[in-house]
């Protein structure tokens, strides 16, 4: 390593919080994360549009939960052993393949994109309401995902939790 380099566990450190969360920590990234903006907003507007419909959403989760309870554990120790960082290092050292491992960039990057559409459209929606302002003004948007970027700056996971 080159004096000036940043330390081999910067990436570890700043997106994971260097592994050091306890269970209790986790379980609340995760539970906000997973009921996010469009939880808070989204739902309960399909369910005075659609009625019944959106009850889709509580077995959606209850799915979604039950998948995770029944890989976390695996998951999590194969990564401290394996050094995974994200899903696409478990795909690329599982299977060996560079194309399965770009492929799965791609498929992670779109829904990720359509995820953060959806929280800046619900953050601008629920602020707007809120103040009574235009429904088209961005000025909170722009604000908070510039609070998100400074934390991003300041130390990532660790500094959020």
């Amino acid at each position: 390593r080159a004096e000036g380099d940043p330390p081999e566990d910067s990436l570890p450190r700043h997106y994971l919080g260097g592994r050091s969360f306890g269970p209790v920590l986790t379980a609340g990234t995760m539970f906000a994360s997973f009921f996010s903006g469009y939880t808070v907003v989204g739902v309960p507007n399909e369910a005075y549009r659609s009625g019944f419909l959106s009850l889709r959403w509580i077995t959606s989760a209850a799915i979604v939960g039950l998948g995770f309870f029944g890989t976390a554990a695996r998951l999590r120790k194969l990564s401290l052993v394996r050094n995974h960082q994200s899903p696409v290092d478990f795909i690329s050292d599982r299977f060996r393949s560079q194309i399965l491992r770009y492929t799965a960039v791609t498929f992670q990057i779109f829904p990720s994109i359509i995820y953060l559409t959806a929280q800046c459209t619900a953050i601008r929606t629920t602020f707007n309401s809120i103040f009574r302002l235009d429904p088209n003004n961005v000025g909170a948007v722009i604000g908070i995902c510039l609070i998100i970027l400074l934390f991003e700056f300041m130390g990532g996971l660790s500094c959020v939790a």
